[in-house]
C-alpha cells in the first residue's frame, strides 16, 4: 500500500480487469435506477462500492506506473 492506495496488479486468468469492472458497474447503475427490491438494492450498492474501489485502485496504480516510467525516462543519461 502506497499513500493509502492499494496496488492492484494486472489480472491473471479469470480475475476481473478494469474494463470488465467498469462495464459491470455501468450495468449495476442502470439496474439501481429501476430496482424496487430493497434487499437486492442493498446487495447491488455493496457490489457497486467494491467495483468503484477496484477501479480507483487500478487508476491509481496505472498513474503510479506512468509517473515512474516518466521519472525513469528523465533520469537517463543522454546518448
Amino acid at each position: 500500500m502506497m499513500n493509502g492506495v492499494v496496488l492492484v496488479h494486472e489480472p491473471a486468468g479469470n480475475e476481473l480487469g478494469y474494463v470488465e469492472a467498469l462495464n459491470e458497474l455501468r450495468e449495476l447503475v442502470e439496474r439501481l435506477s429501476t430496482e424496487q427490491d430493497i434487499d437486492q438494492l442493498a446487495k447491488e450498492v455493496g457490489r457497486a462500492k467494491e467495483l468503484i474501489d477496484f477501479c480507483r485502485s487500478r487508476i491509481s496504480y496505472a498513474e503510479l506506473e506512468i509517473n515512474q516510467l516518466l521519472s525513469d525516462d528523465t533520469n537517463e543519461e543522454p546518448f
